[in-house]
C-alpha cells in the first residue's frame, strides 16, 4: 500500500517562493518572506458544517465548510484508491448521505472520530488522483473553507507532495509526516487565453448584424491554445472554452488557480467609423494601479483574493495596511513592467501579419488586467466595425496566422525572460531548445541579436544565410538551438482562403492560384461557377 501526502495549510505557506508562477520581483519575494516569518500560525477548533463534491472538465472539488481555520493533513491511499483527511480538533455536523458524485472518480464518503478530538473523512475512489489541497478564509458569502481538489489521473495537481510508508495500513490507522514539495525543475509556461464576452454578452457587432466579437475572440483563443499546445515547454489554459460567460473578476483568479505565468485577453474592436483598423495590445494603467491597489487594501478583510498565487499562499487579510499596500505597489509595479515588455514582443511578431493601429502597448483600465502577480494583456485583433478588416477577422487561414504570430510574440518574451525552473528557462541556461524566430526592430544590429540570444556571429550568420552583418527592420530572422533537443517551430498545415472582390470570376481565381476550375468548384461543394461579392473560398493546394 502506498501512502501519498499532500500539503496542509501550514505547508502550503512555505511554498510561497517556490509556486509554479510568473516570476516575481527579488524586492517583493524577500518582502513576503519576512512577512511569512512572523504571520500568525495559530489554529482553532472547528466544527465541520457541510460538505459538497462538483465535477470540472479536469478535476473533482471537494468544499468543506468548517466553523474556524482548521488544522488538517490530507493523504492517499492504494489498493483500494482512498483520499484521507484529517481535521483536527474537529466534530462531524456535516450530512454526508445524497452527495452529488455522478461523473467523479468519488464513489462513497465515511467519516469516523479519530483520537477522539479529530475527525477522520475518507473518500472511496474508483481510480488513482492527485490531490492538492488548501483553506479559504471567509468572504461576503462564505465563512472559513477547506477545498480538496481531486485531479485526474496523468493532470498534475498544483499542491501535490509524494510521500510512503512501508507496511500495509489501513485509512484509520494511517499517519505519515508531511513532505514539502520541490517546484520541478523544468515545469511548462502556462499561458493562460481569456475569449472576451461570451454567451448572452455578444461584445461588438460587425456592419451585417451577425458577426459578433465573442466568436471571433474565441475562434482565435482557441487557435492560439492549439499553437501553444503544440510548443514544448508551454501549455495553455482557456478560461473559456464555449459560448458562455464567465465574471470579468473570476477570469484573472481562473488564471491564478492555474499558475499562469501571462495571462492573454483576446478581443476585438469597434468604432463609430469604419475607417479605423487594426490591432492595439493594452497593458494596466498605472493609475488604475493605484486605485486597485487601494481597493484590495480596503476590501481584504472580506476578500479571498491572496497575493502570490492562488488559494493557499498568502492573504492580504493577514497583513497590516500600510504593508500590504507596499506589497501591492511592489508587486503591481512588477506587473505591468513585464506586461509591457511582452506586449513589445508579440507587437513586433504580429507586425507582419496584421495591421498594428499602435506600434507599442498602450495602458488602460480594464478589470481583467488587474492581477498584481501575472502580467497580463488585453489584445483587440480589429475592428469589427470595418468590414474589410471584419472578414479577415473571420477568415480561419487569417486567425490561425495571426495565432501563430502572437504565439511567436509570446515565445520571444519567455526565452527572453524565462521563468526560474521551467524547460525553456533551462534551455536557455544550456543554449538548446528551438530555432526562434526575432523580427528585426529600429536599433538592432547583428552582432547584438547574437549576444542577446546567446549565439554566436557565426551561427547567426549560417543560419540565415548572411554573406554579411547588414540587416534590416522587419527582416525575420531564424535564431539556431543547439545540442540534442533541436525543436522546430513547426507551422500547422496552412489552409489559404480568397474573399471575392468584385469583378471577380472562379475560372480567374482558379487561374490566378494555379489550380483547376474543378478542383475548386469541388473543394468549395459548388455546382455552378456563381461566386458573390465577399463571398469566402477554400483555396486546395496546387
Amino acid at each position: 500500500m502506498t501512502v501519498r501526502r499532500v500539503f496542509s495549510d501550514s505547508t502550503i505557506r512555505r511554498r510561497l517562493v517556490t509556486r509554479q508562477a510568473a516570476p516575481c520581483p527579488p524586492v517583493w519575494c524577500s518582502l513576503l518572506v519576512s512577512i511569512l516569518c512572523v504571520l500568525p500560525a495559530s489554529v482553532f477548533a472547528a466544527d465541520i458544517e457541510s460538505l459538497d463534491i462538483w465535477r470540472s472538465p479536469d478535476f473533482t472539488r471537494v468544499v468543506i465548510d468548517v466553523s474556524k481555520r482548521p488544522e488538517y493533513s490530507v493523504f492517499v491511499l492504494e489498493d483500494p484508491h482512498r483520499v484521507v483527511i484529517d481535521i483536527r480538533d474537529s466534530r462531524m455536523n456535516a450530512a454526508l448521505q445524497g452527495l452529488d458524485m455522478e461523473g467523479s472518480p468519488v464513489t462513497a464518503v465515511r467519516s469516523g472520530s479519530r483520537n477522539q478530538t479529530d475527525t477522520r473523512i475518507v473518500l472511496d475512489l474508483n481510480s488513482p488522483i492527485n490531490p492538492s489541497s488548501y483553506s479559504l478564509p471567509p468572504n461576503a458569502e462564505h465563512g472559513e473553507r477547506l477545498i480538496i481538489d481531486l485531479y485526474d489521473a496523468g493532470t498534475q495537481a498544483p499542491a501535490l507532495a509524494p510521500a510512503t510508508m512501508s507496511g500495509e495500513q489501513d485509512a484509520s490507522v494511517a499517519t505519515v509526516e508531511p513532505v514539502i514539495a520541490e517546484s520541478a525543475s523544468r515545469r511548462n509556461i502556462v499561458v493562460a487565453i481569456d475569449a472576451g464576452h461570451g454567451g448572452s454578452d455578444p461584445g461588438a457587432i460587425a456592419k451585417d448584424g451577425h458577426m459578433q466579437e465573442k466568436d471571433i475572440a474565441l475562434a482565435i483563443s482557441r487557435a492560439v491554445a492549439e499553437r501553444i499546445r503544440a510548443m514544448p515547454g508551454f501549455e495553455p489554459v482557456m478560461i473559456r472554452d464555449g459560448d458562455y460567460y464567465v465574471q470579468l473578476q473570476q477570469r484573472p483568479q481562473l488564471a491564478r488557480q492555474k499558475r499562469a505565468d501571462i495571462f492573454l485577453s483576446i478581443h476585438a474592436d469597434s468604432h463609430t467609423t469604419s475607417r479605423a483598423e487594426g490591432m492595439t495590445i493594452y497593458a494596466l494603467s498605472q493609475s488604475t494601479a493605484e486605485d486597485e491597489n487601494i481597493r484590495r487594501v480596503t476590501e481584504k478583510e472580506n476578500s479571498s483574493d491572496l497575493l502570490g498565487g492562488n488559494s493557499g499562499d498568502t492573504s492580504l487579510r493577514n497583513v497590516d495596511d500600510d504593508l500590504a499596500l507596499t506589497l501591492l505597489d511592489l508587486s503591481m509595479a512588477w506587473s505591468i513592467e513585464q506586461s509591457m515588455a511582452a506586449g513589445s514582443y508579440i507587437l513586433n511578431a504580429t507586425g507582419n501579419v496584421a495591421r498594428l493601429r499602435r506600434d507599442v502597448p498602450q495602458q488602460g483600465n480594464f478589470w481583467v488586467l488587474r492581477s498584481p502577480d501575472i502580467p497580463s494583456l488585453l489584445i483587440e485583433t480589429g475592428y469589427l466595425s470595418n468590414p474589410a478588416e471584419a472578414r479577415r477577422l473571420a477568415s480561419a487561414d487569417y486567425q490561425r496566422k495571426l495565432a501563430d504570430s502572437i504565439v511567436q510574440g509570446v515565445m520571444n518574451y519567455f526565452y527572453e525572460r524565462p521563468p526560474e525552473g521551467t524547460l525553456i528557462a533551462w534551455q536557455k541556461a544550456n543554449n538548446q531548445g528551438p530555432d526562434r524566430q526575432y523580427v528585426v526592430t529600429r536599433g538592432d544590429s547583428l552582432s547584438l541579436i547574437a549576444q542577446r540570444h546567446n549565439v554566436s556571429l557565426s551561427q547567426l550568420r549560417s543560419a540565415n544565410s548572411l554573406r554579411g552583418d547588414t540587416i534590416h527592420v522587419g527582416q525575420t530572422l531564424s535564431i539556431p538551438g543547439s545540442g540534442p533537443t533541436l525543436i522546430a517551430f513547426v507551422a500547422p498545415p496552412q489552409v489559404s482562403e480568397h474573399t471575392i472582390a468584385r469583378g471577380e470570376t472562379l475560372s480567374g481565381i482558379a487561374a490566378r492560384y494555379g489550380i483547376s476550375l474543378s478542383s475548386l468548384r469541388e473543394a468549395n461543394s459548388l455546382r455552378n461557377d456563381t461566386i458573390r461579392v465577399g463571398q469566402v473560398l477554400v483555396i486546395p493546394a496546387s
